[in-house]
């Protein structure tokens, strides 16, 4: 620790750095305490300040830049931390470090809070690799926010509490599954001699990826800039202006989704308009969350251009008739209507395509001109209302 150390810097940037970083703290319980905090790094040199967290699987850096009068770190609370910077209405903020206090200093306010003592915070490592991949920061974005719904969020369940993440054939792919429902995602991305040109196949945590999406949507990035990946046998980095999160890989085998996909067979076809189906979707999950032998579920009958949708609990019955473009046989079939609502809620097509076999095969469901993401949901068992 510093023994003494000042740095000035803005008020919104830092609280902004603050909900980035804390998204890789350690959930443990009983883990160490530092690994819950927050190292404050200083650098008189680059005159910046450098937020850094991990778990010991994943963790993240930012740098903002400020005014600094000399080099050191201190390991803070989050969650105080957090606290105290969200409630200064001042512009700027000097943090200063002196031996085991933190002072948080405003022209009209001013904090103490003690350091965490005897904290053993972690090298940051990074990853040293030539090769990478670049991406628009807006189209990786989209491409884990279509998928990471459908990620277990089940943290014993490993092999699928992540997203599959996959570049082959000039495409960069995303994927993620419960085992009950399954996302997939691909966008072009073409490369050229500084890129890598290898196949890329690994799983990625979902809790690294829910916390660069919160990375990519904060108010510290650049519009229009580029992430660098880099990955390597064990781990992958993800790097955006001031902003790096480093995460090891799930060694687990992912469930064969490319095979999945290329054996669905269907014959039936339901073309929708996507915001009245998003409506009834929400009126009828009213009654079916409630439902105790099939939660969340409800029967869908197609048939010549109409849709009915049914659900019940212990004291309410819903039915409502809607539109479509329907081609193929009748077909009643079971769904779970919160996993239908998840999709819909994020297509932005006027209409959406559900292409069906029976009652006991999965849904596909996508917006009728994206090919480019896909949705499948599986049935649930079949009970007359």
């Amino acid at each position: 620790m510093s023994e003494k150390l000042s740095v000035k810097v803005k008020t919104e940037e830092l609280l902004e750095a603050i909900k980035i970083v804390e998204n890789f703290i350690s959930r443990e319980k009983m883990g160490k305490e530092s690994l819950k905090g927050i190292c404050i790094e200083a650098n008189k040199k680059e005159n910046n300040l450098i937020l850094r967290t991990t778990d010991l699987k994943m963790s993240a850096k930012v740098e903002i830049v400020g005014q600094a009068n000399g080099n050191g770190k201190a390991v803070v609370s989050c969650k105080i931390f957090k606290e105290l910077i969200k409630d200064i209405s001042d512009t700027d903020v000097c943090i200063m470090i002196e031996k085991e206090k933190i002072l948080i200093q405003t022209v009209n306010s001013k904090s103490v809070i003690s350091a965490i003592k005897d904290a053993e915070f972690p090298v940051w490592m990074s990853i040293d690799k030539l090769k990478y991949y670049s991406v628009q920061k807006s189209d990786l974005k989209r491409l884990f926010e279509n998928v990471k719904f459908s990620a277990s969020a089940n943290p014993e369940n490993q092999a699928v509490n992540c997203v599959r993440f996959e570049y082959e054939e000039e495409k960069l792919k995303a994927a993620g599954t419960d085992t009950y429902r399954l996302s997939y995602s691909k966008i072009d991305l073409k490369t050229d001699g500084r890129h890598s040109e290898e196949k890329l196949q690994t799983s990625v945590p979902l809790g690294v990826v829910d916390g660069l999406v919160k990375s990519m949507k904060s108010k510290l990035g650049i519009p229009k800039e580029k992430v660098l990946i880099r990955c390597d046998e064990n781990k992958i980095s993800f790097k955006l202006t001031g902003i790096e999160i480093v995460s090891d890989l799930i060694k687990l085998e992912f469930p064969d989704y490319k095979t999945i996909i290329e054996n669905l067979n269907v014959d039936k076809q339901a073309v929708i308009h996507t915001k009245d189906f998003f409506a009834v979707l929400k009126r009828a999950y009213a009654v079916a969350k409630s439902n105790k032998e099939a939660k969340n579920g409800a029967i869908f009958e197609f048939e010549q251009n109409k849709l009915i949708i049914k659900s019940i609990d212990e004291y309410s019955e819903f039915k409502e008739e809607i539109t479509t473009i329907y081609r193929g046989e009748n077909l009643k079939i079971s769904l779970n209507v919160k996993f239908l609502i998840d999709f819909i809620s994020k297509v932005k097509d006027k209409t959406v395509v559900l292409k069906m076999l029976n009652n006991k095969s999965a849904v596909l469901a996508k917006g009728e001109s994206d090919d480019n993401w896909i949705y499948l949901t599986m049935p649930l068992a079949l009970r007359e209302y």
